[in-house]
This record gives structure tokens, sequence and C-alpha cells, in this order.
């Protein structure tokens, strides 16, 4: 055989290869651009829900992580037939969660994007898109000259409070989320992660705010609050780790004086999602019992206050939790089936009368729920 016959012989597969390849580039191409089609008409088939009543108040409570079977778990850790999220939510159903990333889950950013805006944004993204940053709730809420505040367990950098008080594009440019957030007017941000805002003090304080690390100097004559702890306790809190229950009760006080026009909160756990990423059971289920304290502290006050809207819910769910009615003394971190999130719905709970609305909505539909009251 000749060399140049050797040569085109060799060139052949090749070029097979080449075609097959191309074909399932293309093929590739095909399949997410339909993905991204299909996702694009879902989302721009949500519509807001008609909502009964009018209320001066609302706040929203984000479990980070928590599934239908993080509650299962806990009711049995407890002995108990219902949490009280459960028993005395006055609607509740579940949510889905996706974000406008194709494949995979939401993460923490873009389903706290849904949560704030009532868009969907990518994952990683914080309150944008495509370059444009979209109105928070809170944002909203001060146009109305509401009072406004943000709480998390883990400190305001996180990516569920970015998401109701900054506009960046990447969730990690931490300095970038403290300094919208500085500028953004919000009148009172609590939670964790001292060592990290200590290095902030100064700007806290220049941009109006008085920068406290104690529960014992957080005051109501204050005209903006921020407030920083060593930690936020799950049990019996302390002046340096106040408890997530008591930072709410503190703030739905401390914004209720601050203006005649209502309030709205955002308070986050942001632990539940942490030790089930950790697949840690034991840890997961101290900050959802703590979460649910939370909860019924605030509705505890709310209905002391009347004209008051408590909604709790999840950003998404965390760790692939199976419950197969396991009891207190079986309940293992092998329940957990991955480290990472899934797509899972997850429960949202409503505390006060809105009328009827579907057992299945969006998570967006969560935001626009609470803007309708906040613009009424």
């Amino acid at each position: 055989m000749s060399e140049t016959a050797e040569k085109k012989k060799m060139k052949k597969p090749i070029k097979i290869a080449l075609i097959v390849l191309l074909c399932a580039v293309l093929v590739t191409g095909l399949v997410f651009a339909g993905l991204a089609v299909a996702r694009a008409v879902e989302i721009n088939s949500i519509e807001d829900l008609t909502v009964a009543g009018n209320y001066k108040n609302v706040i929203l409570l984000i479990g980070d992580g928590m599934g239908f079977n993080h509650i299962a778990a806990a009711r049995a850790y407890l002995g108990v037939e219902r949490l009280f999220m459960e028993s005395a939510a006055v609607v509740s159903g579940e949510a889905t969660t996706y974000s406008r990333t194709i494949i995979g889950p939401t993460d923490s950013a873009a389903a706290a994007t849904a949560l704030a805006t009532g868009q969907k944004t990518d994952n990683g993204m914080i309150a944008q898109y495509l370059g444009k940053d979209l109105k928070a709730n809170t944002e909203y809420a001060m146009e109305q000259g509401t009072a406004t505040g943000v709480i998390a367990s883990e400190g305001v950098k996180g990516a569920t409070p970015a998401g109701f008080s900054a506009h960046v594009f990447n969730r990690n440019s931490t300095d970038e989320i403290t300094r919208d957030q500085l500028a953004g007017g919000i009148d009172l941000f609590l939670g964790g992660a001292k060592d990290f805002y200590d290095d902030y003090a100064a700007d806290i304080a220049a941009n109006g705010y008085d920068y406290v690390t104690s529960a014992s100097a957080l005051s109501a004559d204050s005209d903006k609050i921020w407030g920083a702890f060593a930690d936020v306790s799950t049990s019996d809190g302390t002046d340096a780790a106040p408890t997530l229950a008591e930072l709410s009760v503190f703030a739905m006080q401390y914004l209720a004086a601050k203006s005649e026009n209502g309030f709205f909160l955002m308070i986050e756990e942001s632990h539940i999602d942490k030790r089930s990423h950790s697949n840690d059971m034991a840890g997961m289920l101290e900050h959802l019992v703590a979460y649910d304290n939370t909860i019924k502290a605030v509705v505890q006050l709310a209905e002391e206050m009347g004209d008051t809207l408590v909604i709790a819910t999840a950003d998404h769910e965390t760790g692939g939790l199976q419950y197969n009615g396991e009891s207190g003394e079986e309940l293992s971190d092998k329940m957990f089936t991955k480290g990472s999130h899934s797509t899972a719905n997850v429960p949202f709970f409503v505390y006060g009368n809105i009328g009827e609305i579907p057992s299945i909505i969006d998570n967006t539909q969560i935001a626009r729920i609470c803007r309708t009251y906040i613009l009424r």
C-alpha cells in the first residue's frame, strides 16, 4: 500500500469520529435549547395569586435547606405528631424551587432572589438577572414608608439575607454584598458572624447604624441597628449569643415602633442547610427545632400585635434526606443521601387568613403574596 493510501486510510476514522462528535454537540445543544425554552415558558406562565384581607406587617421566615423529611425527622426526634409550624398554620402546602439554571437544583442565591423579588435568576446571582437588578420586597416596603429588617443566624452576608438586601452578580462577593447592604437603607440587620463584621464596624457606623455585639446593647431608641453576635444560640441565649427567637421578638417590637406604616421582616435559620450538607442529623435537628421555636415566638407576638401576617417556608431541600417512619432512636446520618441540594418541593405555612390558594405554588408566588400586602 502506498504512503498516500495509508494516510487516507488513517484519516477516515478520524473524520467519522469528528462527525459523530459534531452530531453529539448538535443534539446536546438542541436538548439544552429545548429545556431552556420549556423552562422559560414555565417561568413566564407563573401568575400572581389572588389573596384576601389586609395586613400592616409582613414577616417571612426561611428555614434554609428544610424539606418535608427534615420536618418528619424532627417530629420523630421530639416524639410529637406535629411541630408548631404545622399545627398553628391556617394555610399550608408546598412550593417548587427551580431556578433559571437548567440542570440541577437551585442554590440559595437564586432561591432567595425568587423569595425576595418574585422573579427567577440563575444560580449564584443575588437579586440580579442578565445584569439587571431585580427589585426586592424590602425595597418596595421602603418606598411605602414601611420599616424593614433582615435577620440570619449565620450572619447577613449569606446568600439568603443578601437576596433581600443586595444586588450582586456573585454570591461569594461578601464585601460587595456588605457595601450594598450598608447603602440600601434597611433599618435593622441582626445575626451572627461578629468576627467578620468587626472589620466593617467603622463603615457600619458611618452609614448611620448602631453597631451592636451584645443582646443587652440592643435599643429601641436606635435610629438604625446592625447587630452582629459571636453566635446565635439554639437553646438558652446569652448576651453574646442570643437565640434567633429572641432576636426576632426584639426586631418585631423595634420595627413596629419605628413606623406607623408597619414593617417587613425576613428571618432565616441558616444552619439547617449547613448541617444537612454535612449529613449531620443531630446538628440539623438542633437547628430545625430552634427554627420551630422561632416561628412559635414570632406567631405568638404577631397575634398579640394584630394586623401581622407570618409566612414560613424554606428555600430548597438539602441532603436528599430520606425518612421512612423511623423512631427518634433510629434517626441517623445515613438517612441523608447526598451532600448537596435536591429538587424536592419544600413546605410553606401561612399564619393568617389570606383566602384560598393552591396547595402547590412556586417560590416566586410567596414573594408576590408578601408584596401584595406590602403595597396595600
